[in-house]
């Protein structure tokens, strides 16, 4: 049953990225633009000691990964074209689990279909989510849990025109679909429609918005939907060179067929302090609807430093956070275009537990902080986050905590050595723990595109109960080419 399911899907995934590239093929084609192509292979074979993630009983297992590759990025004058995909195949020795194929995917598309006015957006992501904290390592490579598939697709056509220089109206549409591998009431669809009257170019000082939007989610298992939607106004005052104020007042409804009504107004008032061009700051409060609404936004660059922190509140969905995907960024933490997504930009671990797999909002509030130095011989990063997703049933509640620290060092012309110690916290009604991983391994450059590695992790789970409470330890050998 799961070979039909996969190859249903793989069809699926197929038939997607055909359509989106004939609906482009014409732009693109008729238009001289540089394409960036690089394709990759990755090779991985790992020796587990405790392969089903258990507190006795251990078992053994040798996995091999081979995970080929592909980015694409085109840029043109009136179409782009950023493609990633890169298919990792599991096989299991010992057949402690069967073996799979895992999809990632994260594609988008734009094209300028009438000169000045009338644009279409298109994306598609193939991607997996953690539905369990219990015996699932973070990789989703050992233990009895296995993640669970699930792809995205979407459509945006907008419409925009500018009233001179004073303001810009755009006028949008955006249909999209989530679906997930195995059949489950969450399967769903969304369209939702724009309308934003926005400021020109007359004046820098003084930055307005007026918005309205509406959405209808449709999900595969109820005749029923939720509506949102958002009434909207934001205004940003530029004091000084380095003081701005930020005002929003409008008005959102939640019509949720699964959970409780919510409506109400919308205000905050801010401060964004830019002292430099690297720099800048901002924070604010209010609220919304569901309650109270704080934000804070920090960054400052340096030549070889960045320092990041973030705390948002929403209210939000599964879905919704099945649909901002962060696979294969074609951007690096300073702001430099990727050649190769795939390669120097693999996917998160899913380390932190996930929203319950349902149709329900919840609050959700999010802190990230990290710090990132980076020469030519020497790589340091330093992160930490907190996650919390609060359901109207408290037992669905969910906390995470994380902390991160990585180290990797050119040590001679072709030989790098790294190291990396992680922890996480997840708290829960039904189930707290913590989780330690270290690991330390050596890459050695066979050639300009070619390298080996070795590496060596350890994981251990300490949960309340023993069956939640585990250790394991990996060997891993890998090889990565790029063409």
């Amino acid at each position: 049953m799961s070979c039909v399911k996969n190859h249903r899907h793989d069809r699926k995934l197929a038939i997607r990225m055909l359509g989106m590239c004939s609906i482009l093929s014409l732009p693109l084609a008729s238009q001289s633009a540089e394409w960036i192509v690089s394709p990759s292979i990755t090779l991985d074979e790992i020796y587990t000691d405790n392969a089903l993630l258990t507190n006795d009983d251990k078992q053994t297992e040798y996995v091999t990964l081979v995970r080929p590759g592909i980015s694409i990025l085109r840029e043109g004058a009136r179409a782009n074209l950023d493609f990633n995909y890169s298919p990792e195949y599991r096989y299991y020795k010992e057949e402690t689990r069967d073996n799979d194929t895992v999809h990632m995917l994260r594609t988008n598309a734009d094209a300028e279909l009438m000169e000045n006015h009338l644009y279409l957006d298109l994306w598609a992501t193939a991607d997996q989510t953690r539905i369990s904290s219990n015996r699932n390592s973070p990789d989703g490579v050992t233990g009895p849990t296995e993640n669970l598939d699930y792809y995205t697709l979407g459509a945006s056509p907008y419409y925009t025109t500018r009233f001179g220089n004073v303001s810009v109206l755009e006028a949008r549409f955006s249909t999209d679909k989530v679906d997930y591998e195995e059949d489950t009431e969450v399967d769903s669809t969304s369209q939702n429609y724009d309308l934003v009257l926005g400021s020109g170019t007359y004046s820098t000082a003084q930055v307005w918005e007026l918005s309205a939007s509406h959405t209808r989610e449709d999900f595969s298992e109820t005749d029923e939907d939720n509506k949102i939607s958002t009434y909207r106004g934001e205004f940003l005052q530029q004091i000084t060179r380095r003081w701005a104020v930020a005002f929003a007042a409008g008005y959102e409804e939640y019509e949720l067929f699964n959970g409780e009504d919510v409506d109400g107004e919308i205000w905050s008032v801010g401060v964004v302090f830019t002292p430099t061009s690297r720099t800048r700051f901002a924070i604010g409060g209010g609220e919304r609807a569901f309650g109270d609404d704080y934000y804070m936004d920090f960054e400052h660059r340096a030549s070889n430093s960045v320092w990041r922190a973030t705390y948002t509140r929403d209210y939000i969905s599964a879905r919704d956070e099945a649909t901002h995907t962060s696979l294969f960024q074609r951007q690096d933490a300073f702001g430099n275009v990727v050649r190769d997504a795939v390669l120097d930009n693999p996917p998160p671990v899913q380390v932190t537990g996930v929203s319950t797999l349902s149709a329900e909002y919840y609050e959700l509030d999010r802190v990230d902080a990290s710090y990132l130095f980076s020469t030519q011989r020497t790589h340091i990063e330093v992160s930490g986050g907190y996650i919390k997703r609060d359901y109207v049933d408290d037992i669905q509640d969910t906390e995470d905590s994380t902390a991160a620290i990585s180290f990797s060092r050119l040590i001679s012309r072709k030989l790098t050595g790294l190291a990396r110690v992680f922890w996480s916290d997840h708290e829960q009604d039904n189930g707290n723990y913590d989780e330690w991983t270290a690991s330390v391994g050596f890459g050695y450059l066979l050639g300009q595109d070619a390298r080996v590695a070795i590496g060596f992790s350890y994981l251990e789970r300490d949960g309340e109960t023993e069956l939640n409470t585990y250790e394991e330890n990996r060997v891993n050998i890998g090889f990565v080419a790029g063409f």
